[in-house]
């Protein structure tokens, strides 16, 4: 079979069930999500200052998957996706919570990304004990915090 252009083997794509096409020409497969490479290319082209409508529009990927994946990069440092299903989310230990509310201490203004970064980099955490969701952590620390200021 010929395909004479691009949008004749997308709309063959689309009609097959499980792929479709989105508005901006991009093939996606429905309930999957983004190839690793999309996402690394997400995450390299904000890091190089694009807009995310820009790269939206280059990558023909929806504006809010765009920033689905950027917020999810910035909060917890990974493009992966999170795992369809579930199992049970990793939590924080204590020594884990103490670390990352002396880093708060040492530098308020630090994201979710960073702290992150510094529990692997300084080995208090693996890629496999980290916790997986550091801004719920960091908001039980700023509670906590908050509490100890009533008192």
């Amino acid at each position: 079979m010929n395909y004479h252009c691009l949008s004749d083997l997308k709309k063959l794509i689309a009609d097959s069930g499980h792929t479709g096409v989105n508005q901006l020409g991009g093939v996606f497969v429905n309930g999957r999500p983004l190839p690793d490479s999309t996402r690394q290319k997400i995450v390299d082209l904000a890091h190089q200052g694009a807009r995310p409508c820009d790269i939206s529009r280059i990558l023909q990927v929806s504006n809010g998957c765009v920033s689905k994946i950027l917020c999810r990069y910035y909060e917890s440092g990974t493009i992966r996706p999170r795992a369809i299903g579930g199992s049970k989310p990793r939590v924080a230990t204590v020594s884990v919570c103490d670390k990352i509310e002396s880093y708060k201490r040492e530098q308020p203004s630090i994201f979710a990304w960073e702290i992150r970064d510094k529990l692997l980099h300084e080995k208090v955490c693996s890629p496999d004990t980290i916790p997986s969701n550091l801004v719920y952590v960091e908001e039980l620390i700023t509670a906590v915090n908050f509490d100890k200021q009533l008192s």
